[in-house]
């Protein structure tokens, strides 16, 4: 299943390997790391109520994951390809 909900916020091997064949590594903009060293993101944070699912997912590498979690970057899904939106400052 691509979608598992709020059973687990750990993302299952199945849902990885749909991530991997969809970003082929960290998605944010410019960034050429390989899947191997990236982490699958919750785009609407599990905290916050997001589901485990690919359409709630992204893979990012170390650095862009918590930038994304410690800045005003934003991404979202845009017809179900990851879009990312920088902070107004820049």
């Amino acid at each position: 299943p691509m979608d598992i909900g709020r059973k687990t916020r750990t993302f299952p091997a199945g849902i990885r390997r749909t991530l991997v064949a969809r970003d082929r590594g960290c998605a944010f903009p410019g960034c050429g790391r390989p899947p191997r060293h990236c982490d699958a993101h919750h785009i609407k944070h599990w905290a916050n109520g997001g589901d485990t699912s690919v359409d709630n997912a992204v893979l990012l590498c170390r650095h862009h994951h918590t930038l994304i979690h410690q800045s005003k970057w934003n991404v979202r899904m845009v017809n179900g390809i990851p879009t990312f939106y920088a902070p107004d400052w820049l």
